[in-house]
């Protein structure tokens, strides 16, 4: 009767979560392993026996006491999984080492048995599955939950069913869920077994059933119920928790693969489940070879499978579901009464569904030409760049943001994407923040115009982001026409902070960001020079970006640098010393007080990138003024890149420069919070060498500031050297877009030349015509003139400024404009044939390091949405990612 109590007495997963703690459940595993190893072995064959009942689905009793068990093997599982404090594992001895089995005494392992028998519970008649479906001989039968790849019709599940399924789901994620105790550097080298278990050695049928389930499941489209005025804390509704829980198993099961040493060494096959001497293993022997004869040992199941997805009303449900996941989020984003009206129990997932975009282009190659060839796939490129834009500035979106860079940089690499991408732009489905000016713009400038935002943006978390970004617009360059001037001006505007010199050595991978932009150029220089002549225009009044760099010196560059940190470290002292002065004397906030530090900061950084820059994006800066590194920022009204005439001789506005100047420069706040914050616990060490620094002789100031630079204030510092320069700088193009420019600046000074004259000579022409009109018999100006006599002086100064600002009125740009989309420029360009580049995108690779990271997101986003609403992970020893607990 005790025993009977101990099945029945919790009513739900939250009774057994609040009555086992994890403390108790450490205490029983630490000081009495064998009692914590019985205990699950006695649960887990109770629940074998209740699944083998034949009454079990018309008794509700045998029913609650199955639940209990799947509820206490979630429980207890986790902490399986952590490492003991004598540094031990329990994994191997309790799931996957042989023993005799409770009650019947014949040898099995636990761990496989376990994971047979969760899976086959998602497919019990009458439990998670509707009684039609029983057959026979079984209560198991492998069948499609849902209506849509390789089903037609829904099985018409009840209410207890999707119950059900929640909780199974919930503990086979926690059977898969080894990877979290295990560290990053070491997550691709360790065997998950479990998850080895079911992709590598299940049955077919069973592969086939469980993925499309899966994947349907995720995808339904659910009708909303009625919606509750204001945001409460209803527990989700079952539908969507079971959505949410068969995107993230399938998520998990489409990334798992067996770590190279296991696949290759047979010494350690024995520790992988499924191996030849597991007794158990033969089961499944006839269903281990696919149509193509691979074995089922050799690769996952799951690629393999959704990689064989091709007809095209697969990829209609798959492509209209996911949009219609990416439109529901962006629609109650921008939904005014988003707040009161959506319903608090719906769980909106725009990042599982950017997660699943990009699994299914990188596993289906099929899939990728139909969303290229698709008609909603510019709208589809325009909701991902909404996401972008919508969540750069917040760090918890850093995943969502470089998901969607990997997606874009996916399709980039198809030149029919690109084409696509010169196809106008609707800024209506943007709010009014995210609109550009520019009212007719393409897909492109929109795309420019958002690297550009977010680059500019400056935000640490987004560094891994910005190769994507800047490789995006690089695979499109070839394929750019008629971009708008603002774009023009933003593209060019990055360039100069990216050229910068001390930007380039103050990180290794900076130079990456400059061969991607100079490709960029040097593909519209070479193929579409004629088709955008904004750009064009731009490169050559700001020619001396280019320059510069062929007259690259490190040793200069270095000194920049120790500029740059120099007044960057006196700021952070002052900011120092007037935080505690603030503190002792204000009675502020502390909240309040910490916005305003945290801007402060923020304006601390623009102004030293300010001053890195030595210029605006209008004014391009000489490379001798790059050299001398001056602190002041050049006045906007002179260029070195063109002459007077061919500027037009037009005043700049004194707000748009700053405000230019502000947006072009912050991204090298980046280089400089980074080479100023690495390695903090060597401060110390850094202030010495500054101070050895200032004892050197005034004549060496100079080279004791790029010694400083060099070191920095960290031994991880990067160190550039002359060597590493040498590596890539004389494999820049320049030669020829210097070329390029230099002879079309040479023809850009004459057209302007001319449209001064023109001017000039029209000016004088109307100030004749009026001077006549004056001494005119009977004329209003003459009777007007003696009513209002004027001195000769007077009125010869006032004519002379009028022939004046009629003359310097004359802006050439219009006209430069024409020339440069003529064929006329075509002619005047230099020979380009023996430098033409080959149009070939730079593909994107799974790296180790990115393999690390998309699977840290996967199960950092299952550990987040486990900690509601009993928090299934909740107080255990990950290791795979860092838990910050809010206060």
């Amino acid at each position: 009767m005790l025993e009977l109590l101990f099945w029945l007495l919790p009513d739900g997963p939250h009774d057994v979560f609040s009555l086992v703690t994890p403390a108790d459940i450490r205490r029983i595993r630490d000081h009495a392993q064998e009692n914590f190893i019985k205990l699950i072995d006695k649960v887990f064959d109770r629940m074998l026996v209740l699944k083998a009942a034949k009454d079990m689905v018309k008794n509700p009793v045998s029913t609650k006491q199955l639940l209990n068990c799947v509820r206490i093997l979630t429980r207890l599982i986790p902490f399986v999984y952590e490492v003991c404090p004598d540094g031990s594992v329990m994994e191997d001895i309790v799931l996957w080492t042989q023993r005799p089995r409770p009650g019947s005494g014949a040898d099995y392992i636990l761990g496989r048995q376990m994971v047979s028998a969760t899976v086959d519970l998602l497919f019990t008649s009458g439990f998670t599955v509707p009684l039609t479906t029983l057959g026979e001989d079984s209560a198991v039968r492998y069948t499609i939950w849902e209506n849509g790849i390789g089903q037609t019709s829904s099985l018409g599940s009840s209410k207890e069913h999707v119950a059900n399924r929640v909780e199974v789901l919930r503990l086979l994620l926690v059977m898969c869920s080894r990877t979290m105790y295990i560290p990053a550097a070491r997550s691709t080298t360790l065997p998950n077994r479990a998850l080895h278990a079911i992709a590598y050695n299940s049955n077919k049928r069973m592969i086939l059933c469980l993925l499309c389930s899966l994947i349907n499941t995720s995808l339904r489209d659910r009708a909303q119920g009625w919606a509750i005025p204001y945001r409460g804390t209803a527990a989700m509704d079952p539908n969507d928790e079971l959505s949410l829980l068969s995107m993230q198993t399938l998520f998990i099961l489409l990334d798992y693969q067996m770590p190279a040493s296991k696949a290759t060494s047979s010494g350690e096959s024995d520790d992988v489940a499924g191996s030849p001497h597991d007794p158990e293993s033969d089961a499944n022997t006839p269903s281990m070879v696919l149509v193509t004869g691979t074995s089922t040992g050799s690769q996952n199941l799951f690629r393999v499978f959704i990689a064989k997805l091709h007809r095209t009303q697969e990829f209609d449900y798959l492509f209209t579901n996911i949009m219609r996941l990416l439109d529901e989020a962006m629609r109650a984003n921008l939904s005014i009464l988003a707040s009161v009206t959506k319903n608090p129990t719906k769980h909106v997932m725009p990042q599982e569904a950017a997660i699943l975009l990009w699994v299914l282009l990188e596993n289906n190659s099929p899939f990728k030409d139909y969303l290229v060839d698709h008609n909603s796939s510019l709208k589809l490129f325009s909701v991902l760049l909404y996401f972008m834009l919508n969540g750069y500035s917040d760090p918890a979106q850093a995943g969502m943001v470089r998901t969607i860079s990997h997606i874009l940089h996916y399709l980039s690499e198809d030149s029919r994407f690109a084409t696509r991408l010169m196809q106008p732009f609707d800024q209506s489905i943007l709010p009014s923040t995210m609109r550009i000016v520019d009212a007719s713009i393409t897909h492109a400038d929109f795309m420019i115009n958002t690297v550009f935002t977010l680059l500019s943006a400056s935000r640490p978390y987004l560094v891994p982001v910005y190769s994507n970004l800047l490789l995006l617009v690089r695979n499109v360059s070839p394929y750019l026409t008629q971009i708008s001037q603002t774009t023009a001006d933003k593209l060019v505007s990055l360039f100069d902070i990216i050229s910068s010199p001390a930007f380039i050595i103050s990180e290794p991978y900076h130079v990456r960001w400059l061969i991607y932009l100079i490709e960029v150029f040097d593909y519209v220089v070479h193929y579409r020079a004629v088709d955008n002549p904004r750009l064009m225009y731009s490169m050559v009044k700001a020619r001396s970006y280019f320059t510069r760099l062929r007259s690259f010196d490190i040793d200069k560059a270095k000194t920049e640098l120790a500029l740059i940190r120099e007044k960057k470290g006196k700021s952070e002292a002052n900011r120092t010393i007037g935080r505690s002065q603030a503190r002792s004397s204000s009675s502020q906030p502390a909240g309040d007080s910490a916005q305003n530090v945290t801007s402060s900061m923020s304006a601390l950084s623009l102004t030293a990138a300010a001053a890195a820059a030595g210029a605006n994006e209008s004014t391009p800066s000489t490379p001798a003024a790059d050299d001398n590194l001056s602190l002041k920022v050049t006045d906007g009204n002179s260029s070195p890149a063109l002459s007077d005439k061919a500027r037009g001789k037009r005043p700049e506005n004194k707000h748009s420069i700053e405000a230019k100047t502000q947006s072009s420069t912050s991204i090298q706040s980046i280089a400089l919070d980074e080479s100023a914050n690495m390695d903090k616990n060597d401060k110390g060490k850094g202030k010495s060498a500054d101070v050895g620094n200032q004892t050197e002789p005034g004549k060496d100031k100079g080279k004791a500031k790029a010694r400083a630079g060099n070191s920095g204030s960290g031994q991880h510092q990067f160190q550039p050297t002359a060597e590493w320069v040498f590596s890539w700088l004389p494999d820049l193009p320049l030669d020829p877009i210097i070329a390029v420019l230099d002879a079309l600046a040479v023809h850009i000074d004459r057209i302007s030349e001319e449209v001064q004259k023109d001017a000039e000579a029209a000016a004088a022409t109307l100030a004749a015509s009026e001077q006549a009109a004056k001494h005119a018999p009977g004329s209003d100006v003459k009777v007007d003139s003696q009513l209002h006599p004027q001195s000769p002086t007077k009125q010869s100064f006032a004519d002379d400024t009028a022939f004046s600002s009629s003359a310097a009125s004359a802006d050439p740009t219009q006209t430069v404009i024409h020339w440069l989309s003529s064929d006329a420029m075509l002619q005047a360009l230099p020979d380009l044939e023996e430098s033409m580049p080959e149009i070939r995108p730079r593909l994107q690779g799974l790296s180790p390091a990115l393999v690390i990271w998309f699977r840290s997101l996967l199960w950092s986003m299952i550990y987040a949405s486990g900690m509601k609403p009993f928090g299934i992970w909740k107080n255990t020893q990950v290791k795979l990612f860092v838990v910050k607990h809010s206060i």
